[in-house]
């Protein structure tokens, strides 16, 4: 017969650690958010061996008198909220009351605290269920909080963790996310007795977000803001030829929370979706500020997820703000009406290829302009892309042609990346990959994240032709560091921007996926190569003669052939002599 029982207050609090606690990054989240809930203005983060052996948290904030000190291990106890009225308009970062009892039953605790006014401080040590210890200790004013062997009370959770590089991957980028919503904090990290981040206190949000996504990036991100009765928005956002080949810099928070909202990401994806290419992200650091009352914070333990009261209100803010900031004018977004019968002025047919956006000739069930698959052309017996013939340039950045039944748009900046990429990977593998010395060595000052990750990364930066001088810190909050050697093969091209290169290279690099892809260090010489290759092609608005063109096509006949750039986007749209009859009623 079933019976039903009550757990014992360990095992719930262990319960409860799974939602609160997923990884050691999830401790210092915990940790950190008390600390400036308690009015901190410096913060101080060490972890030894990925935060699993050791997490320890230092702030100057108002502390705990030694009566309330007890209290903080003790499951929804907490100073934030005292009613339900309380929790329909909560500012703080925490409030449920979970953390300490959650962290103390999968861990050891010890917290040392003392309240202003207080000549001495309370010590108290947690483990299990319960206080196991308390005592007077001298102390500053504030709270430190050390977590020593995450996990040992679970084993079963250690073994979902990843490496420590990738823990403390994990740690660095919360506390980067976290220090941009408070500029007024310094924050530190200190990473196995090692000075990893530091991040001083700031005048305003720009100036943070510099220091943490570096001083070339920063400065030129676009300010945005706009405001509706309940909402606000302020922030920054990168024009649209500034760009990522992944999320890690989209920075969204709520009421200086920081969140994975859908609604708010998808907004965002909105404004760029036809402005940036494929597969490719913009960086933005957005901040909302929201009437208490109309956003929901209390949906998981975690705290990541909000709900708005009225969420298209939300979107449109965002949206509306972006455009506004970028310069983007009237756009159309995600409208389901069907293509005929409308204005065209500033619409884009849902179903139309991006590539063409022309209105429909009435044919029904006939797509606007239809672009067929290059593999045709590319795989018939003897085809060479030096038998096209060349007709001209259209908009800057295509290369029209005239090919067997066919007129074919080549992306010259994707084809010459391919041809680049290709011809990298090959001397690689050859041993062949020459280096070529500046005549000067170029320095800048890189984010000190990405000069870490660069740091850590210098065997392969070596392997793919790039010699680096990674010095200390500059003047304007970052890295110094020096180019002295790159691929003798990008050498071509004038004024290639190479600290925009290595910024692009480390966030690729830094990313936790990329740190535990299965093909390793294949997966990081690609991220190098692909990065490289993208900044040394010929760009959109370069303009090619003739013989650029031949040599071009020449390099295609000798690249193994790939439909795609190494970052996604496709090389040829080829549109076939039917399909060019059928839009002028020939067929």
């Amino acid at each position: 017969m079933t019976r039903i029982h009550v757990l014992p207050g360990d095992l719930v609090n262990q319960i409860a650690a799974g939602e609160v606690v997923e990884r050691p990054s999830s401790v210092v989240k915990e940790l950190v958010e008390n600390s400036l809930d308690a009015g901190a203005t410096r913060v101080d983060v060490e972890i030894n061996g990925g935060g699993v052996r050791w997490i320890s948290v230092t702030d100057n904030g108002t502390g705990l008198p030694r009566s309330s000190a007890r209290l903080a291990f003790q499951r929804h106890a907490t100073s934030k909220i005292r009613s339900a009225e309380d929790l329909a308009g909560v500012r703080t970062l925490g409030f449920r009351g979970e953390a300490l009892p959650s962290i103390a039953s999968i861990a050891r605790v010890r917290m040392r605290t003392r309240a202003h006014g207080e000549t001495v401080g309370t010590e108290l040590v947690g483990e299990g269920d319960g206080i196991s210890g308390v005592s007077e200790v001298a102390c500053p004013e504030g709270t430190r909080v050390e977590i020593a062997d995450l996990f040992a009370r679970v084993p079963a959770r250690r073994k979902f963790l990843k490496s420590i590089a990738t823990e403390s991957t994990h740690v660095v980028r919360w506390l980067e996310r976290i220090a941009l919503a408070h500029p007024e904090v310094r924050f530190s990290l200190s990473r196995e007795g090692r000075s990893s981040l530091l991040l001083l206190p700031t005048r305003d949000a720009r100036e943070r977000v510099i220091a943490v996504l570096s001083p070339g990036l920063g400065e030129r991100l676009v300010p945005v803001a706009g405001e509706i009765p309940f909402a606000r928005l302020t922030g920054f956002a990168s024009p649209t030829d500034l760009q990522r080949g992944n999320t890690s810099d989209i920075h969204l928070y709520v009421n200086k929370r920081p969140v994975r909202d859908r609604l708010l990401l998808y907004a965002v994806r909105e404004v760029y979706r036809d402005a940036l290419a494929p597969g490719k992200h913009p960086v933005v650091a957005l901040y909302l500020d929201v009437d208490p009352e109309q956003v929901d914070v209390n949906v998981h333990p975690a705290k990541w997820e909000v709900r708005f009261r009225q969420p298209d209100a939300i979107r449109r803010l965002l949206r509306d703000s972006l455009v506004a900031a970028l310069g983007l004018g009237a756009r159309r977004y995600a409208s389901t009406l069907p293509a005929r019968g409308y204005p065209l002025e500033g619409v884009v047919a849902e179903s139309a290829p991006a590539d063409f956006a022309l209105a429909s000739t009435g044919e029904q069930g006939s797509p606007p302009f239809a672009a067929v698959s290059e593999a045709p052309l590319v795989s018939q017996p003897g085809f060479a892309f030096a038998s096209l013939r060349y007709l001209g340039q259209a908009l800057g950045t295509f290369l029209v042609f005239e090919g067997p039944g066919s007129l074919i748009l080549m992306d010259q900046h994707a084809a010459h990346e391919r041809v680049l990429f290709e011809r990298m990977r090959q001397m690689l593998l050859e041993g062949k990959l020459e280096r070529q010395a500046l005549l000067l060595p170029v320095r800048f000052e890189l984010g000190r994240s990405a000069a870490d990750v660069l740091a850590g990364a210098s065997e392969l930066m070596e392997r793919s032709g790039f010699e680096l001088e990674i010095g200390e810190g500059g003047l304007r909050g970052g890295v110094r560091v020096g180019v002295r050697t790159v691929p003798a093969v990008l050498t071509g091209r004038r004024n290639t921007d190479w600290r925009a290169l290595l910024e692009e290279t480390a966030t690729a690099l830094r990313e936790p996926e990329a740190q535990e892809s299965r093909d390793g260090l294949e997966g990081a010489l690609h991220r190098i190569l692909s990065t490289a290759a993208c900044h040394a092609a010929t760009r959109k608005g370069d303009r090619l003669g003739p013989r650029d063109v031949e040599g071009l096509l020449q390099s295609l006949d000798e690249t193994i052939w790939f439909p795609n750039c190494p970052h996604g986007r496709p090389i040829l749209s080829v549109l076939s002599e039917a399909d060019i009859e059928r839009r002028f009623l020939r067929r």
